[in-house]
């Protein structure tokens, strides 16, 4: 029946002496005829390949059935605007194949009248152009990708499996002074002031998928240097093939010198920090064979490790029998404080000389039984005289006491 149908219908078509078939045959572009029920008429061989329904498939069925696409039953479908107009209409449309393919076309609609000039159904004319707007994205993305290369500030560069430079921007040209033709189809390690070192370090992407803060020096035409952190990463092609290498290098010159001029300052600061140490830990000799350790300050395990150091080498230079250890000016003597001492103390008796520990206040007397810190074995005076008495005692020596009569020793 609706074979009949359109058969009738394609009387549209018919003309005295022109055989329209022949002409379809010829035409190089799809195309096909719509009688106004959207009833495809006729068409041609260009149209079956495109839309990929065979000729004998699509005449007699629905235009939006053999060759749907994203217009079909809208407003801005190109039939149902030319039936409405009555005038052609040049549209890009997006059309799909029987196997789901879609297409992007430009489709030529125009009405066909008959001799009375009522509307007896459409032409319309289609043209692929899926490859030339792929093309044209393809071009924009890489003129987008390329854009946003060039707006890094950092050297950029794509390395080849055999290591040679696929691309750069121009932060590159401008650290290597080589220009972006010039570095192209180059080694990579060539830029180095450690060729070997690059070398090992791309393939290390290549072989581990990346690499993060690979540090090089890039070497100048002129023969500036520049430090460089290197960050890369292999890149794949869509069935997940590696291409390349994509790295990136972050300038650390002035973060170098900035670390260089801290270490210096760090040096300095310890070394004064020694020097204070030494300063504040003193050990001198006030007779043969006695020295005096006059502590001032709070004592941690730093300073304590520096004074116990001090005090045992001055006993061995000076071979001295008894050391007299003050803390007179030691504000707080607490329980680490007091076995910091006592260590002290035990080092000194493994040398064989002999510790009087004095300065021990009534306040530090009273904090010392309080925490049970035990000085029991420990020769202790409260003054630094009364320890020198006794060390002067040990030693056998004597202060002898001489009367003056007018400025004379009588």
């Amino acid at each position: 029946m609706m074979k009949d149908n359109v058969k009738s219908k394609g009387q549209i078509l018919s003309g005295e002496g022109v055989d329209y078939k022949a002409i379809f045959q010829a035409v190089p572009s799809a195309v096909r005829v719509v009688d106004t029920d959207f009833n495809v008429i006729i068409a041609n061989p260009p149209m079956a390949a495109l839309s990929g329904q065979s000729l004998e498939a699509s005449v007699g069925r629905k235009c939006f059935d053999t060759f749907k696409g994203e217009r079909c039953h809208t407003k801005d479908c190109p039939l149902t605007r030319v039936q409405k107009t009555k005038t052609a209409m040049k549209a890009e449309v997006v059309k799909e194949r029987q196997d789901g393919t879609k297409l992007i076309c430009v489709c030529l609609a125009a009405p066909l009248f008959n001799r009375e000039g009522m509307l007896t159904g459409m032409v319309e004319s289609f043209e692929d152009i899926t490859k030339q707007r792929q093309a044209e994205a393809l071009r924009a993305t890489s003129s987008y990708t390329r854009s946003l290369i060039e707006a890094s500030l950092d050297p950029l560069v794509t390395i080849g499996a055999d290591g040679k430079i696929m691309d750069v921007n121009k932060a590159t040209e401008l650290v290597t002074g080589v220009s972006r033709e010039r570095l192209i189809g180059t080694d990579f390690s060539n830029y180095f002031t450690e060729p070997e070192k690059a070398r090992e370090g791309y393939k290390k992407v290549f072989s581990e998928g990346s690499v993060t803060d690979y540090p090089l020096t890039i070497r100048h035409t002129s023969e500036r240097t520049t430090d460089v952190l290197y960050n890369a990463a292999v890149y794949k092609d869509e069935a997940g093939k590696v291409q390349g290498v994509f790295a990136a290098a972050r300038d650390i010159t002035e973060r170098k010198k900035t670390e260089e001029a801290l270490a210096k300052q760090t040096e300095i600061i310890q070394r004064q920090a020694r020097e204070i140490l030494e300063i504040s830990t003193p050990v001198m000799q006030v007779w043969e064979g006695v020295l005096v350790a006059p502590l001032i300050g709070t004592l941690d395990s730093q300073r304590t490790q520096q004074f116990m150091e001090r005090l045992l080498e001055r006993i061995v230079e000076s071979n001295s029998p008894m050391a007299l250890v003050d803390v007179t000016g030691v504000p707080t003597i607490d329980t680490q404080t007091a076995q910091h001492l006592i260590d002290t103390i035990s080092a000194v008796r493994l040398l064989g000389a002999q510790v009087i520990l004095t300065g021990i206040r009534p306040a530090i007397a009273q904090t010392l039984v309080h925490l049970g810190v035990d000085l029991s074995g420990i020769t202790t005076r409260s003054s630094l005289s009364g320890g020198l008495l006794v060390a002067m005692d040990s030693l056998g020596l004597q202060v002898a006491t001489s009367k003056r009569t007018n400025g004379k020793e009588a």
